[in-house]
């Protein structure tokens, strides 16, 4: 039987059956952050991360040539990474944009590489996790689960439609949302945690959830861009 909207289970989440007809399609003056008024800043930043320099003209041209769940999932991603405060070690991205993700290059700032980005964002009063043995097996976990990943990241303080940041070998670098974030430990119900000497901390909660719609057969239709639009809308300031 073939996996599609009508054949779900009945406990499937009604905020993960959304779909083209219910969710906007950014346009270039809103990724651009230019509806009322050019954004210089945002329009370099878009360009160099679509083309790899501040062309305008030709980044719009790929923009353009994108299909809307494309230009709406690089949306997201730039909504959400700027939200972050790392837009700026963002450099051009390698292919097209996938549902809440894409590979890029990393583009240095005042000489900090990207991995000292991350982990200045990183540690004990940070948003971030750094997924390695360090921080417990349950953050080592989270990287090893990505093949060729050599450092990682997760966002720890956001329960849904988080950050998950990786660097390969050869110095790309993924990013993508993770709809159920079981690393979520900053400022959750302590209820929703374990916690497990030398393993570290997981929200067990998530990780459930997390198993049961993302690691499964049901994945495709969870981890969509109309998905992720709707779950970020109040959590994160959009720009459509």
């Amino acid at each position: 039987m073939s996996l599609n909207r009508t054949n779900l289970p009945d406990d499937f989440p009604d905020y993960l059956r959304h779909s083209e007809d219910d969710t906007p399609v950014p346009t270039w003056p809103q990724v651009t952050r230019s509806a009322e008024a050019a954004n210089a800043a945002m329009i370099n930043h878009v360009s160099r991360i679509i083309v790899g320099d501040d062309n305008e003209q030709a980044a719009r041209e790929v923009w353009h040539g994108w299909s809307g769940n494309h230009r709406r999932s690089f949306a997201l991603m730039v909504d959400k990474i700027y939200n972050e405060g790392w837009l700026d070690s963002v450099g051009q991205i390698e292919g097209w944009p996938w549902d809440g993700g894409f590979f890029f290059r990393p583009h240095a700032i005042d000489d900090f590489t990207f991995a000292e980005v991350m982990s200045a964002k990183s540690g004990r009063e940070g948003a971030y996790t750094e997924c390695r043995m360090r921080n417990g097996l349950f953050a080592y976990l989270n990287r090893r689960s990505h093949k060729g990943w050599q450092r990682a990241w997760m966002e720890n303080d956001e329960a849904m439609a988080a950050l998950h940041v990786g660097i390969f070998e050869s110095g790309m670098i993924e990013a993508h949302l993770d709809v159920f974030n079981s690393l979520y430990t900053n400022r959750a119900p302590r209820s929703d945690l374990v916690r497990i000497p030398a393993l570290g901390s997981y929200n067990h909660k998530l990780f459930m959830l997390h198993r049961r719609w993302e690691q499964s057969r049901y994945g495709p239709l969870a981890r969509t861009a109309a998905n992720f639009y709707h779950i970020m809308q109040g959590r994160v300031p959009l720009s459509f």
